[in-house]
């Protein structure tokens, strides 16, 4: 029989191994240069945020995959921009430099979190 106080420890457990399954198949798509959908970030993301607020240990190729996956997104996003702004060089330049973004903000979390940080 399962006690009160036990079951919570089960749950955060069965958390933590979904969560490095989901990212062992992140990984695999990444490495395959197929490209990881939101939903699965996101899923992932809330794991090892759950896991972080229970204390409980983050697996590391969690937040390994997750590191990869906003850099991936970055990496994308200023790329996009780079060619925005050869195709219109006249454009005005509304971005403030060094204000954070969400993505960033999260990137930061994560950094935080992984180990020896």
């Amino acid at each position: 029989m399962i006690t009160a106080s036990r079951a919570p420890e089960e749950k955060l457990a069965t958390v933590s191994e979904l969560a490095e399954r989901l990212a062992e198949r992140a990984l695999a798509e990444m490495m395959q240069q197929r490209p990881v959908e939101d939903q699965t970030a996101t899923a992932l993301a809330e794991a090892v945020l759950l896991l972080r607020d229970y204390d409980y240990p983050v697996p590391p190729l969690a937040l390994e995959c997750l590191t990869r996956f906003f850099r991936d997104r970055r990496e994308h996003a200023a790329a996009d921009q780079d060619s925005s702004r050869e195709q219109e060089p006249d454009s005005e330049a509304h971005e403030e430099q060094g204000e954070p973004t969400a993505g960033g903000k999260l990137m930061g979390l994560f950094r935080s979190l992984r180990p020896g940080a």
